[in-house]
């Protein structure tokens, strides 16, 4: 089974959008159970959370994390049907239009995230 699904990733950008926030508080301000929380900031959730609850985390994040990053560490690529989340009373957004608009520094910025993450995957299995 090919689980792209990186904990740690996850972990360390959930700790970044939570900013000065308690782990209670940003559970309130999600709408998420503080105990998925904390299973999901300990590294310690073996499978990845769902879209939805995925941009509930992306929507309140701090610390310019975004729903992008959220899904990239969840193991979901540019092709995944379960990319785009779907609100009951929003329009599906396109969320690879938001990364076309970004600056070039700021896609050169997100570039070198991406594949320094994958020289670390590249480590690991070696």
């Amino acid at each position: 089974m090919d689980n792209r699904f990186s904990k740690k990733i996850f972990a360390v950008l959930l700790e970044r959008a939570k900013g000065p926030r308690s782990w209670r508080q940003f559970a309130f301000d999600c709408d998420i159970s503080y105990v998925q929380m904390r299973k999901l900031a300990q590294a310690e959730q073996e499978n990845p959370p769902r879209p939805k609850l995925i941009k509930k985390l992306a929507d309140h994040a701090f610390n310019e994390v975004d729903l992008e990053d959220f899904m990239f560490a969840s193991g979901m690529m540019k092709n995944d049907q379960s990319f785009v989340v779907k609100d009951n009373d929003e329009k599906s957004d396109d969320y690879y239009s938001e990364y076309r608009s970004l600056s070039q520094k700021d896609k050169n910025t997100v570039n070198a995230f991406i594949k320094f993450l994958a020289e670390k995957s590249k480590e690991k299995q070696s």
